[in-house]
This record gives C-alpha cells, structure tokens and sequence, in this order.
C-alpha cells in the first residue's frame, strides 16, 4: 500500500468493489482514480482547495502508473493538477502542454474501446450487426470519438477562456454521476476522462 506524505492511505478506496471489476477486467487501480477525481471535486465545490489539490496530485501519480501514454484519463489528471497549481499562482502549462498531446494521441485509444451493450437492447445490437455488419460498432466509435472530442475542447477552453472552475466542475461532475454506467465497461472509462476535468 503507497501512502502520501501526511501518511494517509493513497490505495484502493474502502468501497471497491474487487469482483465486479475483476470480471469486467478493471484493474483496482482505475477504480481508485475515479474516486479520487471524484473527491477531489466535492473537496473543490465546498471551498477545499488545499484538500483536492492533494488528491489530483496523488490521482496524477496514480495515473502515470496504472494508464497507457495515450489514455485521455492520464491527460484528465494533467489538467486537473495543473488547475490547482494555476489556482495558486503557479506556471502550469507544461503540464497543460503534456494534457494536450496526450489527447491527441487518443485516437487510438478510443477507437479501441468496446461498444457499450446494453442488456435489454443485447438482442437488437445483435440483429443489427447480423444485417449489416460493422454499423454498430461504426455508431459506437463515432460517439466516442465524439466525446473524446468534446473533453480535448473542455481542456483547450478551460485555459483559453475566463475560468469558471466551481460552475464547470459542479456541471460536469453531474454529468458523470448521471451518464456514468452502473458496470465496469470501456464506455465508463471515456465518460470519466470527459467529465471528471475540474
């Protein structure tokens, strides 16, 4: 078990839920980023500033151990670090500039994700595919790509604009608690990097 500076337990959260994320082929390690982001987004809307720049920092370094150079949730943790320490007055932008590469060189990444199956739809993505092959996994790839485009252009604006941290992270943590799958699928890996940018 890591542990952080103030000698807190940085490992997996007391609520992971190890089977369910074995089977759909989850390492631990992805669960516990998405809590921290998480945390660290309450910690930010209720005035913590110090409380989750300590945990983008510890998601960050999760991050560059567990994700693959090209997986937008590294690029995510970039961002949202590099957000704290603009926050304190701090030059961020190479790591804002490592953000940006990394997402766009997620392509691959992306297009690689299974398509989301649904289970009272299973039988019609089946019959879909059967008459005409490929389509379905060409709508999935083009809403994903789709939404990797979307948080590339959060991350450009969001340093490019007037920041309106607290509104936008109230925005988009809403969106991931309300899009976000139930299951473990690859679909829930995106929709975290999109909409876990503070």
């Amino acid at each position: 078990m890591r542990t952080s500076m103030s000698n807190e337990p940085t490992s997996a959260p007391e609520d992971l839920p190890l089977p369910a994320l074995l089977q759909a082929g989850w390492r631990p390690e992805e669960y516990s980023w998405e809590k921290k982001q998480e945390r660290a987004a309450l910690r930010m809307l209720q005035g913590d500033d110090a409380g989750a720049s300590k945990l983008w920092a510890e998601a960050l370094n999760l991050a560059r151990e567990t994700f693959a150079a090209n997986d937008p949730r590294l690029a995510t943790s970039l961002t949202n670090h590099a957000s704290a320490l603009k926050r304190n007055g701090k030059d961020a932008s190479a790591l804002l500039d490592e953000a940006l590469r990394v997402w766009d060189a997620s392509e691959a990444w992306v297009t690689a994700l299974k398509p989301e199956r649904r289970s009272r739809s299973s039988l019609y993505h089946f019959r879909l595919e059967t008459r005409y092959p490929g389509q379905y996994y060409h709508f999935s790839r083009e809403r994903y790509l789709s939404l990797a485009g979307e948080g590339r252009a959060f991350i450009h604006a969001h340093w490019t604009e007037a920041p309106r941290p607290q509104e936008q992270t109230s925005e988009r943590l809403a969106r991931w608690n309300s899009e976000r799958p139930e299951g473990f699928n690859d679909l829930r890996k995106l929709l975290a990097a999109v909409f876990l940018i503070a």
